[in-house]
């Protein structure tokens, strides 16, 4: 990648070693590092997430059961549960380090959305409609008990199901994609498939804010910087935009010649990196200069475009950076994970 620090100075050559992660048959649906930034987690419509190594690479094992796309999956802030969300109506809870698997909570339509609170002693899902009479929710859950995580057997292919403490009813003709709890846990940030965002709260299921206009198109990631001071989103409509978690104005935004699927704020930086490329469904027929498959770096103050990394052969579906801006991952509609490793050069380039 060839960086340009400004208009009147050089460039930057970095030369990141680049993983290209083979575990999944179809395309990549997210990717999530843990709070450490040790390991790295993807989903995939293939029904199988996968975790790696984040430093080299490596697989260090799967996580079964699904029937269906996996379309989210979201680590607890010490490592030890992983959430997923599937297609096939479920959230799975399962143990990090061995695979088991504790828990079921079955929904009307499929699982777009999971997140842990702060703390890991809430967390939210986000499903689909179903049928006329089944609107779009956003179901919060209590942390299981012992007793319910050591209730049944998952060796048998199963395991016990798990109620919510309460469901939010939202609009039978739009549904969640993304979302996210803001610092603190005083609200779940929810980006929808006609580009609005609503910020809930999470005791009582009641709308704080609703905004339409921010973006005009399904809003495909919404993640937050590393103190959750700003959210930036990527959209169906060509662009990324920062914006205030509390009063959800924009602060910043960036147009791209793309459809946006993945944005991230490095948090050692005033970089963001934005993602993603041509429909999936005109791929066939295009190459990978002309689909736009790159990932983008703009400066996030200025908004000027300084560098391109190449190497996906479809849109990238999803991005994620490390915490500490080690690295950045990338899933594409080829069915790679390509892990991108900073160099010193990056690393140690100055902030214009």
């Amino acid at each position: 990648m060839e960086i340009y620090t400004s208009p009147t100075h050089p460039k930057v050559n970095t030369q990141m070693q680049v993983y290209s992660l083979k575990g999944h048959e179809r395309p990549i649906t997210t990717v999530k590092y843990n709070a450490d930034g040790d390991l790295l987690f993807s989903a995939s419509k293939d029904h199988i997430p996968n975790v790696w190594y984040s430093s080299n690479g490596e697989r260090l094992g799967t996580y079964g059961f699904h029937k269906g796309a996996v379309w989210d999956l979201d680590p607890s802030w010490d490592s030890k549960y992983l959430l997923t969300g599937g297609g096939d109506g479920y959230a799975r809870l399962f143990e990090v380090t061995t695979g088991k698997y504790l828990i079921k909570m079955p929904h009307r339509g499929a699982v777009r959305a999971v997140s842990w609170s702060e703390g890991n002693h809430v967390y939210a899902t986000a499903s689909d409609p179903f049928g006329s009479s089944n609107p779009s929710l956003i179901s919060i859950f209590d942390f299981p008990s012992d007793n319910d995580l050591n209730e049944g057997s998952a060796s048998s292919g199963d395991a016990p199901p798990y109620a919510p403490k309460f469901d939010i009813k939202l609009d039978a003709t739009d549904k969640v994609i993304c979302m996210g709890w803001s610092y603190g846990n005083e609200s779940i940030i929810a980006g929808f498939d006609t580009g609005l965002i609503n910020i809930f709260d999470p005791e009582t299921g009641k709308v704080i804010l609703s905004k339409s206009g921010i973006h005009n198109a399904r809003i495909n990631q919404l993640t937050f910087n590393k103190d959750k001071s700003l959210i930036i989103t990527a959209s169906k409509d060509c662009t990324a935009k920062i914006l205030d978690p509390r009063s959800l104005d924009i602060i910043k935004s960036y147009k791209s010649d793309r459809p946006l699927n993945g944005a991230v704020i490095s948090p050692t930086h005033p970089h963001v990196i934005i993602g993603g490329g041509q429909d999936a469904q005109s791929v066939t027929t295009t190459s990978a200069s002309q689909g736009k498959f790159e990932s983008i770096f703009h400066h996030m103050v200025y908004g000027d475009e300084f560098g391109k990394v190449k190497g996906h052969f479809g849109p990238i579906n999803a991005m994620a950076i490390h915490p500490f801006g080690e690295s950045y991952a990338s899933g594409s509609e080829d069915g790679y994970v390509r892990l991108h490793i900073f160099d010193k050069s990056y690393l140690n380039m100055p902030d214009y």
